[in-house]
């Protein structure tokens, strides 16, 4: 059976699925916060620094022409960061991974137009805006306090996670018909699919 035709018999008691899903994410998002960590509370300003970068970086790849070199894969976990000026400056990153910061804003990201991959899951960001990256594939914000999908269209996604965001969205959002797109092949495809207007998908559990 085809992928289309699973998207096609996608036909369940939609009530039910979606108290379902919202009780095992509610699970899910406290043992994520296990630790404590107060949502709301305000954190000093902490600025991605290049220290910080020279430990996060890997990878070093051709650039360009081929005949330069730069890293290309950037992690910075779990460092309590509030803050990615830095990253404006380092346009060759295709690979970033800032999960489990204290982000609210990814607006430099936007100058990093050969990113394919990017990891923010367990911020606080309430938007995923950024400037049509054409390259980027693969984006996870999941565990956000993400309300909508505004600014979210990037021409090759192929894979959105905002699993643990849905908690915030209006039920107009969370009622977003599944539907299948014959141009496009997704590169993920877990939980509820769901087609927006640039012909991506994002995944939701």
């Amino acid at each position: 059976m085809s992928d289309e035709d699973d998207l096609e018999d996608f036909d369940v008691d939609q009530d039910d699925l979606e108290k379902e899903e919202d009780e095992k994410e509610t699970e899910e998002w406290e043992e994520y916060r296990k630790e404590g960590e107060d949502v709301s509370e305000e954190w000093l300003p902490t600025p991605l620094t290049e220290d910080m970068m020279k430990e996060g970086l890997s990878l070093l790849c051709k650039t360009g022409s081929g005949l330069a070199h730069a890293y290309v894969k950037l992690e910075v976990k779990d460092r309590d960061l509030t803050d990615l000026h830095l990253l404006r400056s380092y346009i060759h990153l295709r690979y970033v991974d800032v999960s489990e910061n204290h982000l609210t804003d990814l607006s430099p990201l936007s100058f990093l137009t050969h990113l394919l991959w990017l990891k923010a899951d367990g911020n606080r960001l309430r938007s995923a805006w950024l400037n049509e990256l054409p390259y980027l594939q693969i984006a996870s914000f999941a565990y956000n306090q993400i309300t909508d999908t505004e600014g979210i269209s990037h021409p090759r996604l192929g894979s959105l996670d905002l699993k643990g965001d849905q908690r915030h969205w209006s039920q107009d959002l969370r009622r977003l018909p599944v539907r299948a797109a014959a141009t496009f092949t997704p590169l993920i495809l877990k939980g509820a699919c769901f087609l927006l207007p640039h012909t991506w998908v994002f995944t939701t559990s």
